[in-house]
């Protein structure tokens, strides 16, 4: 049974909190009114309301999800979140309003015969701002796994520390991860696009909020180290079989920067 919305020109707008944008859907959905934004600016072109975040709404909205669609569906309603998707949050508004019309069908996975899934949501190809999340989280998921590969740590004081520019907040997809890595290390992953840090320390891992982050000068030893995994990448290349374009369709260029193989001393 679908659910009539009413289009609006209002903007909802929220705290930037995953609480917060679950309250506008809450709000949406009480009100059966679709709005036409939904943003965490202060500012927009459209008649505003502030929606507050609301942690007993937001529960609602997310404990509903696998009750009427599913688990998976869950799990990519804050993958949504996470990622840098242009306008995300009103996609997400008309990616849940799908969700609850369409049920338990709503997404699947199949197998891809390559050793892996791909998940297929219905009606992605109807619905624009349905497919602009299938195409989103796809990157989202390409580029979380290149930076499990891709992050290289410099000891610092006797800590771990790796700089990192990725497009999407994937910090918290990397902890389970790094930490199952390393897991009695201490380590600081900064992510500068987003400001944000993940540290893990005596067993504890914390996300928080860092506007900035230098990294401190190396020590020699550090230094040393360094030069002798460069030394060691530039030995095992075969001259040869150099192919420029190749390396970067596996290692994109725009990583490089913050890779210690491509780094000058």
């Amino acid at each position: 049974m679908k659910n009539n919305f009413t289009p609006t020109d209002i903007c909802y707008i929220y705290d930037g909190s995953f609480y917060g944008m679950l309250s506008c859907v809450f709000e949406s959905f009480e009100k059966k009114e679709m709005p036409v934004e939904i943003t965490s600016n202060d500012f927009s072109l459209f008649k505003t309301k502030y929606i507050e975040a609301d942690e007993n709404k937001a529960e609602r909205i997310l404990n509903s999800i696998p009750q009427k669609i599913s688990d998976l569906t869950r799990d990519y309603v804050k993958l949504i979140f996470l990622s840098c998707i242009d306008k995300k949050e009103i996609a997400l508004m008309h990616f849940l309003k799908q969700g609850f019309e369409s049920g338990a069908n709503f997404i699947k996975t199949i197998d891809t015969g390559f050793g892996c899934t791909k998940i297929i949501v219905e009606g992605a190809l109807e619905n624009s701002q349905i497919l602009k999340i299938q195409k989103g989280i796809d990157l989202l998921r390409l580029e979380t796994q290149r930076f499990i590969q891709f992050v290289r740590f410099s000891e610092v004081d006797g800590k771990l520390v790796s700089i990192i520019e990725p497009q999407n907040n994937i910090l918290p997809l990397l902890a389970n991860h790094f930490t199952a890595r390393y897991p009695n290390e201490q380590f600081l992953i900064y992510d500068k696009t987003h400001g944000l840090g993940l540290l893990y320390a005596n067993h504890k891992l914390n996300l928080e909020n860092i506007s900035e982050y230098k990294m401190p000068p190396l020590s020699q030893k550090e230094k040393d180290y360094q030069n002798l995994w460069r030394m060691f990448y530039d030995t095992i290349a075969i001259k040869e079989r150099k192919n420029h374009r190749c390396r970067q369709n596996f290692m994109p260029k725009k990583y490089w920067k913050n890779m210690t193989e491509f780094m000058a001393e």
